[in-house]
């Protein structure tokens, strides 16, 4: 596998948004290393390749290359998969269309990979961009986590996972991670907010032995656009992120117990406990719902019932997977 960088931007209808991401790529500080930028037109209906490939010809960075490679099947983690068939170099940064990477970003991936053998990820810290700062709604701070965001960068440390946007990843590790099960979660596709992929590939790599590493010396800016910034919108979010906690729990479960096997009945005892604690609290939250918006208590309300509906909906599919992941964790190579 080739030493370097290749920055997988996944674009779906991403025309007004592209042009800040790449103009802040190609203001990297390359030193000594290889980089390219690889761009997934994931099925936009829209000019998306074309207004890329413009901005990037007129930007002319010194040192980096640019391809557009085009993913007609719609979904990221479709688009993910056509970028990493694409990439040439080992260290691989998943930069989303609105995600501004700041100029040391690809260079100091680089540099912690090559110092941190034992990691397999490194995420990084992002801060919001609004399209309009006077549309920040009121309880954006609650909920800041659910846009890929932070308050305060915090200190280098190992942790269980890391945001998504500004991912990064050794092409090997992941190449490993995936070769015998596909993944379980999809992440977004087209106007589904589906969630969980970006975390179900850390339980991966943390099955296979390799650790995570967060670092604020990764920055970059999230631009959100005003119509992300809804009550509406955020709920949809988490919908998305109840659904995929069943499997992410599964993979917390194979990390945390030697048992090969989950105990008989185990997604209707947790579908019970989910709908018993939503029914319990439910008149107090629709209390301090009914009349307004962004509270916690309505996304409690929302998380609690869709995790209740997802262990039935997978009932004894929920083992299945279990013993998939156990599986993952006995053939780790590391």
């Amino acid at each position: 596998m080739k030493e370097g960088v290749s920055v997988i931007v996944c674009c779906y209808n991403s025309s007004l948004r592209i042009v800040k991401t790449l103009e802040y790529l190609a203001a990297q500080t390359i030193k000594n290393i290889g980089c390219e930028i690889v761009l997934v037109d994931n099925a936009s209906a829209d000019d998306t390749g074309t207004v890329a490939a413009s901005i990037w010809a007129g930007l002319q960075p010194n040192g980096i290359a640019f391809t557009i490679v085009s993913e007609p099947k719609p979904g990221l983690s479709n688009a993910r998969l056509k970028g990493i068939l694409a990439a040439t170099y080992e260290y691989l940064v998943f930069c989303d269309d609105d995600n501004w990477l700041d100029e040391n970003y690809i260079q100091n991936v680089y540099r912690l990979f090559k110092e941190e053998p034992e990691v397999g990820i490194i995420g990084g810290f992002g801060t919001a961009v609004f399209e309009n700062a006077q549309q920040k709604p009121f309880w954006f701070d609650t909920f800041h986590q659910s846009y890929a965001v932070g308050l305060e960068p915090g200190e280098t440390a190992m942790v269980d996972t890391v945001y998504g946007a500004g991912i990064a990843i050794r092409k090997s590790v992941l190449e490993n991670v995936t070769q015998k099960y596909p993944m379980f979660l999809d992440d977004r596709k087209e106007k589904e907010l589906s969630a969980g992929g970006d975390s179900e590939l850390c339980g991966r790599v943390r099955l296979s032995g390799y650790k995570i590493l967060y670092t604020p010396l990764l920055t970059f800016r999230h631009y959100i656009t005003s119509t992300r910034l809804t009550w509406a919108y955020l709920k949809k979010l988490h919908i998305g992120f109840a659904k995929s906690h069943l499997v992410l729990n599964l993979y917390n479960e194979a990390l945390t117990s030697t048992s090969q096997q989950l105990p008989s009945l185990y997604w209707l005892k947790k579908a019970l406990y989910y709908w018993g604690i939503y029914l319990k609290y439910w008149p107090r939250h629709y209390l301090a719902y009914r009349t307004t918006e962004g509270t916690n208590e309505e996304i409690h309300h929302i998380t609690w019932k869709n995790i209740g509906l997802n262990y039935f909906a997978y009932n004894f599919k929920t083992s299945q997977i279990y013993s998939k992941v156990v599986d993952l964790k006995k053939n780790s190579d590391v």
